[in-house]
């Protein structure tokens, strides 16, 4: 990319909410050979894990990385994020996702900064009030200590 942007975390989810974000991200990441990783807003709730836990048949906790393939949003029951990381990837993105076990900033904060991203992408108009101050660092306290990523609302 044209200005150096290695790894770019677009928030996402269902809805046109988050089709600028997207779109976003393919250009930023088009022909430069970053990585973008769409990290599903809509995944956490307070009432069950979108990942395997240890609940789960023996052995699934294990078998997620960090980062889903396509392959893995399907078998996770995640067709429309699975459907999101291929159009990405026909196009020649590098492209995964995430499903945060919980909500907020804290955590999306959290693992731009695990990835090592250079860049998350939110949208202008989130449907979560609060968050986005938070992700801005208008509500710094909560996030402060847990990345050091730029922002770019979208949309």
């Amino acid at each position: 990319m044209a200005d150096g942007t290695k790894t770019i975390v677009a928030v996402t989810g269902e809805g046109e909410t988050f089709d600028a974000v997207r779109s976003r991200a393919s250009a930023m990441a088009s022909g430069g050979g970053a990585t973008v990783i769409l990290y599903d807003m809509d995944a956490a709730n307070a009432f069950e894990s979108p990942l395997p836990n240890q609940w789960a048949g023996e052995g699934e906790e294990q078998l997620v990385s960090d980062r889903l393939g396509p392959d893995d949003l399907e078998a996770l029951g995640r067709a429309p994020l699975a459907r999101q990381v291929r159009d990405m990837r026909q196009v020649g993105i590098d492209a995964w996702a995430w499903l945060p076990e919980k909500p907020g900033a804290d955590e999306l904060a959290r693992y731009a900064a695990d990835q090592g991203a250079d860049l998350i992408l939110v949208p202008r108009d989130l449907e979560k009030p609060g968050l986005l101050d938070r992700v801005q660092g208008k509500d710094a306290d909560q996030i402060r200590d847990k990345a050091d990523v730029p922002i770019e609302t979208v949309g």
